[in-house]
């Protein structure tokens, strides 16, 4: 069982191709609302232009949840990962010719000092070591420069409570447990004195019950773990409830998921 293995750090969590393909198919896009939020707050900071410079998206995935949308309103976005395998697939994903993706750590950006306006996290910051991180922003951020930082959580009872159990010590982390309570934890506050917190917001993602338990095959809390012989019968077990539920025995079939 996983509780017999290390803690598998994070850079292995995501070093698969497949994996790294599924993220396009299975994780969620996050709506308009968002960016339009984070660029409203630049430009309250900065003053209206026609383009900003610079953003930096971390922790970019294969580009297409949060990078993408920041392509019309930057001169340059750069997109950077730590996992070699979503870095090519963003690659290949890549439409715009202002976007470039690279292999980098959060705590040391490929970028000059003072010359970016915006950093972009979309769940990922719990993962950082926020202290290094933080100087790296000073370093990088021109004056007025904007740190957006946003999570969401599926919550399902069943399926949450075990992937958090001590059944899963080898992937289980406590920066998981930022992520559930929606980064309100001390350790995850923005430490500047200008900012703003946004914690009314809920949105609905269409998908099919085969894509949403892809979703968490997807996740670095769940996907090894589910591999585990002990654990597919009640994974199956899981399916088949919420096929259930929905009456119907088709994977494919459409559903509502609420962010």
């Amino acid at each position: 069982m996983s509780n017999a293995q290390e803690l598998v750090p994070i850079e292995k969590r995501y070093e698969d191709v497949k994996l790294s393909a599924e993220y396009v198919e299975s994780r969620v896009k996050y709506p308009k609302f968002v960016f339009e939020t984070i660029l409203d707050y630049v430009e309250k900071s900065l003053g209206t232009f026609p383009k900003y410079p610079l953003a930096v998206d971390i922790g970019c995935g294969p580009g297409l949840m949060s990078t993408v949308f920041l392509a019309p309103y930057f001169d340059k976005v750069l997109g950077v990962d730590i996992s070699e395998s979503q870095i090519e697939q963003a690659t290949l994903n890549n439409k715009h010719k202002n976007v470039e993706y690279r292999l980098s750590v959060a705590e040391k950006l490929p970028v000059e000092d003072n010359s970016v306006t915006l950093i972009q996290v979309a769940t990922a910051l719990h993962w950082f070591d926020l202290e290094k991180f933080y100087k790296e922003c000073d370093r990088v951020l021109v004056p007025g420069g904007v740190i957006a930082a946003f999570c969401y959580s599926v919550f399902i009872t069943v399926i949450t409570e075990r992937l958090n159990s001590d059944e899963n010590m080898a992937y289980k982390a406590k920066t998981h447990q930022f992520v559930v309570g929606r980064y309100s934890h001390s350790e995850m506050e923005i430490p500047y004195p200008e900012s703003l917190r946004i914690d009314d917001f809920y949105f609905s993602v269409k998908s099919t019950i085969r894509n949403f338990f892809h979703f968490y095959e997807t996740t670095s809390l769940a996907k090894n773990f589910l591999k585990e012989p002990e654990i597919q019968g009640w994974w199956e077990s899981c399916k088949k409830r919420l096929m259930k539920a929905y009456g119907t025995i088709k994977h494919r079939r459409s559903v509502d998921i609420q962010i």
